[in-house]
């Protein structure tokens, strides 16, 4: 088989980068892939409107995106690179894959959609459902239970009221319940600066305790964390990052938050999660009511990228 001419069509985030990266790196594990990126710039509303409403009404003016014609799959991930692979997608035969839930007058639209269970979308032949978005993360041997990893989310009005004095004195309780166990604690871009003042003033100078604050990590950072801690403690707005701690095979604890809104997707991820036993919340903890059962890591990537090839490539999966 010709490498697999891949198209990644970006909107500059790195979470929505990750979920399509994953699956491109999981088709590597099956077949040659060559990847070509594309940034999609923010637009005004007025453009994003005149687009749709282009694109709806089959107008085959000229986009600012260059022609894919030599392309075999267009992927990426947020609402923002929608319009544009689909556009895109018309001037080529490529396939076109999203690892988001798209707006419901584009979904029919993409050749395939790798969505989440949680955000409770009507099965189609185009839908294949996922148990949260795909990851980088891959299962590792390097586990060490005996150190543990805090990751902290943070601010996010939309959803979930921060409140950094219940997150540090969460955390605390938690330090103190396990002595024995080192703690790595790093935060993430969201998080407000006065927490990590906080973290720093309050939790990094109980014994076995580290900070790393966000600015101090680069790429491939965080991956390399779940590869070689045992157990990760995570707040419950930063539900991407469950995901990776999980597809990493780590043991997976949850800090809660509270929510503007009870039924969320964050919440029925996070409910789901508990239903199948894969996570566990702090305080059942604490209390000593609850423990991890051993689980195998999560492979949504490798699920992905599997059901691509099945539907277009099948002699590349062995």
């Amino acid at each position: 088989m010709q490498p697999l001419q891949v198209t990644l069509f970006s909107d500059g985030r790195p979470g929505h980068e990750k979920q399509s990266l994953g699956i491109i790196s999981a088709l590597q594990a099956y077949v040659e892939v060559k990847v070509r990126k594309v940034e999609v710039p923010v637009r005004s509303i007025f453009t994003e409107l005149g687009s749709h409403l282009s694109y709806l009404l089959n107008s085959r003016r000229r986009t600012d995106f260059p022609e894919t014609q030599e392309e075999d799959l267009i992927i990426g991930t947020g609402s923002r690179t929608h319009l544009p692979m689909l556009s895109a997608g018309r001037k080529s035969a490529a396939r076109t894959v999203t690892c988001m839930t798209p707006a419901a007058h584009l979904r029919a639209k993409f050749d395939l959609c790798c969505v989440p269970i949680h955000d409770q979308v009507n099965p189609a032949e185009n839908i294949f459902f996922t148990v949260g978005p795909p990851t980088m993360s891959q299962g590792s041997k390097a586990h060490d239970l005996t150190r543990s990893l805090v990751l902290i989310g943070g601010r996010d009005d939309s959803s979930h009221k921060w409140d950094e004095g219940r997150i540090v004195s969460d955390l605390v309780h938690l330090i103190e319940r396990s002595e024995s166990t080192s703690w790595l604690i790093a935060s993430s871009p969201r998080t407000p600066a006065s927490t990590e003042e906080r973290v720093a003033q309050e939790l990094a100078m109980l014994p076995q305790v580290s900070f790393v604050p966000f600015s101090e990590t680069g790429p491939g950072w965080v991956e390399e964390m779940y590869r070689t801690h045992g157990t990760a403690w995570i707040t419950a707005d930063s539900i991407s990052m469950v995901y990776e701690a999980l597809s990493a095979g780590c043991r997976v604890g949850v800090i809660p938050v509270t929510w503007r809104r009870e039924n969320n997707k964050f919440q029925r991820s996070l409910d789901y999660l508990l239903d199948k036993k894969l996570i566990i919340m702090l305080s059942p903890y604490l209390q000593g009511k609850i423990h991890w059962l051993d689980q195998e890591p999560l492979k949504e990537a490798d699920r992905c990228a599997r059901e691509i090839l099945r539907r277009w490539w099948p002699k590349s999966i062995p």
